[in-house]
């Protein structure tokens, strides 16, 4: 008898993630956005969505029946989401639509993960003939939509089943986990490893707190003789905690050991160390200076997180980036830590970047994979937009991610895992990073030709479904941003997570517009 495939079990971030769809906290969720040139084809979307159905992306929970066992993934089951629309948008109302579309809930736990929108780009008005839309017009191009919760896709897994989907190619499917008396028996063994890590943890707490208690004691510059003549020499400290998910822009949480960003002078890159488990979004370190926020207006419940996606000749962006000793990567980061400066927040001061970096394996079925390298970029080096210095920094962080470091987790993950949600909602909240720059570059060719062509733009973004200003004051605001090059054009999308600084759509606007200029780029505003 053949044996079935292992569970696929909830990791941490998966699980933070899921939290955030049943608890107070807004839900994150993954937004992918193709601009084409011509209207959209319906039977390329059907034909996309039955194949992305058939992979990854296509799960939902099954939950465990043993205390203390992480939940498990299996096969959604359940039919995919294609809302093809007949009525045309008009030109100036794309962004508006892709936020509206980004809104729509889903709903991981029952696998409704994601679900694909599209329509028809109208000049003035107008529709598709006969499909009862406000008819015939001058069809100006078409826009589609892909949404996905972060709990089962971050931006490397999402890329992976677009391709596979887009391609034909062999879906990464998610095993069909076990059933009756399997399944207690693998929850149960899944139960007892989770405890254990959690004793591993206090066993070597607490001998790292006697160790510390041993040091105090001892006389400076010598070793310490302590119980029954053992010798111990001194030990760093462990180091600080990055904390656990929280506000948007958390994305996901961090893992066990994270350094905080340190700002250096003009002579070398200020790098994290550290890195840890995140997705779009990620908290600052805990050394990163969090701004208090502007007083602001009592909160509005109809206000929103302020959202632009703007187009940049592809080529146009290499140049300025050269000019300036960089690459197009080292501009992005550079243009968004200004766009911080810009806002209001650390004037004069360094600004610490969060760089997402993908640790995703040849089929690799984790939702969540990614983690996250730290710059800050000391004040003078944004203000004469010296890129080599940024790209010496993001060198240095990135072969510095997953680097071990010394010390014990103040909390393993195990525990926060195993916690029920009452009492995960009362541990200590992170802020949320004052920058997190994620650069797709040029992705696969199946990613960009996914919804059919000509491409005009690709964009990407993250979203927090439904965040409050409350909730983003509460986490320290920030801004995120991802940007993704297709053909000719580079898209850069940018949420501000930042309700006092950056209260709505005209005041991002005009950030990014100015600083576009800056670097003598033309912008054009969805």
């Amino acid at each position: 008898m053949t044996e079935p495939p292992p569970a696929l079990r909830l990791q941490f971030a998966d699980d933070m993630f899921l939290r955030r769809h049943e608890g107070a906290t807004s839900p994150a969720v993954n937004q992918v956005l193709w601009r084409l040139d011509g209207p959209f084809d319906a039977a390329r979307l059907r034909d996309l969505a039955e194949h992305l159905a058939a992979g990854a992306l296509h799960r939902r929970v099954v939950r465990s029946r043993v205390p203390g066992a992480r939940h498990r993934w299996a096969p959604a089951g359940t039919l995919p989401v294609l809302d093809l629309q007949t009525a045309a948008v008009p030109e100036g109302g794309i962004g508006a639509w892709a936020q509206a579309q980004a809104d729509v809930p889903l709903d991981p736990a029952r696998g409704l993960s994601w679900r694909i929108s599209a329509a028809d780009v109208a000049g003035r008005a107008g529709g598709r003939p006969g499909a009862g839309g406000p008819g015939p017009g001058p069809v100006a191009g078409s826009i589609v939509s892909l949404t996905c919760a972060h709990a089962v896709a971050d931006g490397a897994a999402l890329i992976d089943a677009v391709v596979r989907a887009a391609t034909h190619a062999e879906p990464l499917a998610v095993p069909v986990p076990e059933r009756g008396r399997r399944a207690l028996l693998a929850d149960a063994a899944d139960a007892a490893a989770q405890a254990a890590a959690v004793a591993r943890w206090a066993r070597d707490k607490a001998r790292a707190t006697a160790q510390a208690a041993a040091r105090e004691v001892a006389p400076q510059g010598a070793r310490a003789q302590v119980s029954g003549g053992t010798v111990h020499e001194p030990v760093p400290p462990p180091p600080p905690e990055a904390g656990l998910p929280a506000g948007p822009g958390a994305g996901a949480p961090p893992a066990t050991r994270l350094m905080p960003a340190v700002a250096s002078r003009r002579g070398g890159p200020g790098v994290a160390p550290g890195a840890a488990p995140a997705g779009l979004g990620a908290p600052a370190g805990p050394g990163a200076v969090v701004a208090p926020p502007v007083p602001g207006p009592a909160d509005d419940p109809d206000w929103r997180v302020p959202v632009l996606h703007v187009e940049l000749p592809a080529d146009q962006v290499t140049q300025a980036a050269a000019a300036h000793g960089g690459t197009p990567n080292t501009w992005f980061v550079a243009f968004l830590a200004r766009l911080v400066h810009a806002t209001g927040r650390f004037p004069g001061e360094p600004v610490p970047v969060a760089l997402p970096v993908s640790t995703r394996g040849a089929d690799d079925p984790r939702a969540n994979s990614t983690k996250i390298a730290r710059v800050t970029i000391p004040a003078d080096v944004l203000a004469h937009r010296d890129l080599s210095w940024v790209r010496a920094a993001a060198k240095e962080a990135y072969t510095a991610v997953g680097q071990t470091e010394p010390g014990v987790a103040p909390v393993p993950l195990e525990l926060v895992q195993m916690l029920p949600d009452t009492l995960v909602s009362r541990l200590p909240q992170p802020p949320v990073a004052a920058a997190l720059a994620s650069n797709l570059g040029r992705p696969p060719e199946g990613y960009t030709q996914a919804a059919g062509g000509p491409v005009r733009a690709v964009a990407t973004l993250s979203h927090y479904q439904g965040a409050s200003s409350a909730e983003l004051r509460a986490a320290g605001g920030g801004l995120v941003a991802f940007c993704t090059t297709a053909g000719r054009t580079t898209t850069l999308s940018v949420a501000a997570l930042d309700p006092d600084r950056v209260p709505d759509a005209a005041a991002l606007r005009r950030l990014v517009l100015a600083e576009a200029e800056a670097w003598k780029l033309p912008a054009a505003p969805w």
